[in-house]
């Protein structure tokens, strides 16, 4: 049996920083309130034992799901690990550390009694085989975990037949059975059968497909009037030669020369060798026919006089139009010499009109100064200030003269002249529009002479003032629409004979085509008779030879798990009915009976528990009792695996009454004569009734304050 001598953990779970335990009594008990790092403590031995396994959804506990080894408020530099020193029967010491390295990884190194140091893949292989328990065999037989022991009786019937074959020491007839039935091998020859059969009719609908295939090309090369004694190897050679002498006379007479077309007996060189290259030079003799050639040199030519065409039409239309609006502004306006005449006589009007108003504003000047001065205090209102002479009513009299003589005069003379001078602007932007027009007139003219150039240098000839270059362009535009359509005729005669040679080399096409069914049909045919297929057949008699083998090693493996079972339970029954009846003394349940019967599905183990009188027990007990009843369960099957010399208890004391806490102290001290036990608990209660009723030596490590960046403070009694 393995046993616990001391722990150390470094920034695991609750832990910052480093803490060391020693086990050296056969009861240790870690006390304090929740949260203060207690489970913590149980948790990184079972870490350290197993790694990741104890990590997450499959461990069947919800509260490892996203479970974080490495403390939240550990410093980046520092490491994470736990060390636990084993001793085992022999009074070796084995040293075990676990590292944490990441989320997804951890390293374990194993120091020997001989003082050898193991690590990575080989540690890990030694400590199975010294601690020769799985992680699910260690959760149900050594660490009662509440979640794992209430799931023995609350589950799904398949989980709790899984924990307690475990907690009876079966779990190698499981493992072995699971390992089976996940190899699948039922599904796998049933997946080979099918698919094997899917494979034949694949065959079979090949070979009607080729068949089919083969009957339709056949029949399309007959009803083309191709003889039946021409679809084969022969034939192939026969019409490739044909199409060979076609091309060659063809090549002769357009002036070509062929490239070589050798001609093999083997039809699937004629396929790859000869039959590519025959429509290469059908196309090229298509495109590099002299005839084609000159139809390609006229078209490009009819599209040069057509765009030449196009142009000279815009270009005409250009001067035309600017030649017709230039004649009717003259018709209805006038030309640039008699808009200047206009324009000269209207200057020689505003200038009259402007000494005229300077002859005005000269005497009318003299006249409003008089007035002024007349207006002036003390000066006599009838002398005038010109020649002195006396006048009545002379201030009166010369404005009466000023407003209707010399104001009203100059106001009309000014009109006139204002008049004269927006004649003026009219005639001088008239004169702009003229030259405008005429500007535009000679550009259109220009570009007309250009084109004519253009047109002369296309056609190499003079065009004069006298030639109409539309026509020359439409003459020339019938010469080479004659000369095309001449060419036509030509080029249609021998792309039809092209056409001939390429259907004929279409026919071979096709009965090359028939030949490569043919090979295709045969390959299919032949394939059952290779040695892969024969392969293939032996193989689904072996596959169903082991199948059988596998059926009745597990009828094997369960009919022993089941007689083991039945052996142990007839212990483990007893042993779990004086610890239920002890910790409760429920006078309801006299006895208790766990039984066990082959699935009848699966064959595997299917347990039940039941009161003296065959009834289900759970639907009758109280949290308290169902918690005492785990407990039972746990203490009297653990007692069969004796792998480990320790227990591990955590805060099993829940719902527990007091009578039912001092009972159950009782059992532990039986318990503890035997094996050492490391107990968690919140419970004063229970760590009081331990302290005192306990007969065996106990240490008691008091967990208090627990801080983030230091963990907990943990103090030993």
């Amino acid at each position: 049996m393995l046993g616990i001598k001391m722990l150390k953990i470094k920034g695991f779970r609750g832990y910052v920083d480093e803490k060391e335990f020693t086990f050296e009594t056969p009861v240790i008990i870690l006390f304090g309130e929740n949260h203060r790092g207690k489970s913590s403590t149980l948790n990184a031995i079972e870490w350290c034992l197993f790694g990741k396994e104890c990590i997450g959804r499959d461990t069947g506990i919800r509260e490892r799901i996203d479970w974080e080894v490495r403390n939240r408020n550990l410093p980046l530099k520092d490491e994470v690990f736990v060390e636990i020193e084993l001793k085992d029967e022999n009074n070796d010491t084995f040293k075990i550390m676990r590292k944490w390295i990441s989320k997804e990884k951890d390293e374990l190194q194993i120091t020997l009694p001989d003082g050898q140091l193991l690590t990575k893949e080989e540690a890990e292989k030694r400590l199975d085989q010294i601690l020769k328990c799985s992680f699910r065999d260690f959760l149900t037989t050594v660490y009662q975990h509440q979640e794992a022991i209430r799931a023995i009786l609350t589950q799904e019937p398949r989980d709790r037949n899984d924990a307690i074959d475990r907690l009876l020491g079966l779990s190698d007839y499981r493992n072995i059975l699971s390992g089976i039935n996940e190899a699948k091998i039922d599904e796998k020859q049933r997946k080979l059968n099918e698919k094997l059969e899917i494979f034949k009719g694949n065959i079979e609908t090949a070979l009607k497909t080729r068949q089919k295939d083969l009957e339709e090309k056949r029949k399309e090369l007959i009803n083309k009037g191709i003889k039946e004694s021409f679809i084969n190897e022969n034939g192939a050679y026969e019409i490739a030669k044909i199409v060979k002498e076609a091309l060659s006379q063809f090549a002769s007479e357009i002036g070509l020369t062929l490239t070589d077309l050798p001609i093999s007996e083997n039809w699937k060189e004629i396929k790859e060798k000869f039959l590519d290259k025959v429509n290469k030079e059908i196309t090229r003799f298509r495109s590099e026919m002299p005839d084609v050639k000159r139809q390609g040199e006229l078209v490009k030519e009819k599209h040069k006089i057509t765009s030449l065409q196009s142009i000279l039409e815009i270009k005409n239309k250009k001067y035309q139009d600017a030649k017709k609006k230039i004649e009717e502004f003259i018709k209805d306006i006038g030309d640039e010499e008699k808009l200047n005449n206009t324009k000269s006589h209207i200057e020689k009007q505003i200038a009259l009109k402007e000494k005229e108003l300077k002859e005005i504003n000269a005497k009318g000047k003299t006249i409003s100064e008089a007035i002024e001065y007349l207006k002036l205090e003390s000066i006599d209102k009838n002398i005038c200030p010109v020649c002195e002479k006396e006048t009545p009513d002379l201030l009166t009299h010369l404005e009466q003269e000023w407003n209707k003589k010399y104001k009203e005069q100059m106001g009309k003379i000014k009109d006139e002249r204002e008049k004269l001078k927006k004649d003026l602007d009219n005639v001088e932007q008239r004169l702009k529009q003229l030259r405008e027009l005429d500007k535009n007139k000679k550009t259109a003219e220009n570009e007309l002479k250009e084109i004519y150039k253009e047109i002369a240098a296309y056609l190499k000839r003079e065009i004069t003032e006298k030639d109409d270059p539309s026509t020359i362009l439409a003459k020339h535009l019938n010469e080479l629409d004659e000369e095309i359509n001449k060419l036509k005729e030509s080029i249609d005669s021998r792309q039809k004979k092209l056409d001939d040679i390429q259907e004929k080399a279409k026919e071979l096409e096709q009965i090359l085509e028939i030949l490569n069914l043919e090979e295709k049909r045969k390959i299919v045919e032949e394939i059952k008779e290779t040695p892969e297929y024969k392969k293939i057949e032996d193989l689904k008699d072996k596959m169903a030879e082991l199948a059988n083998e596998l059926n009745k090693i597990k009828e094997a493996i369960n009919q022993a798990s089941h007689e083991e079972a039945k052996e142990k339970i007839i212990f483990a029954c007893k042993k779990i009915n004086e610890l239920f009846c002890k910790i409760t003394n429920n006078p309801a349940i006299s006895k208790i009976e766990l039984s066990v019967t082959p699935d009848s599905r699966t064959g595997r183990n299917n347990y039940e528990f039941k009161d003296q009188n065959g009834k289900d027990l759970t639907p009758i007990l109280s949290q308290g009792d169902l918690n005492a009843l785990a407990l039972s369960i746990f203490l009297g099957l653990s007692s069969l695996n004796n792998q480990f010399g320790f227990l591990m208890l955590d805060d099993p004391s829940q719902s527990l009454g007091s009578a039912h806490k001092e009972k159950f102290v009782e059992i532990l001290d039986d318990i503890s004569a035997h094996r050492s036990i490391i107990l968690s608990t919140m419970d004063k209660e229970l760590q009081d009734l331990i302290v005192s009723k306990l007969t065996k030596a106990k240490t008691k490590y008091i967990f208090t304050n627990w801080t983030p960046t230091g963990g907990p403070e943990v103090r030993r009694e």
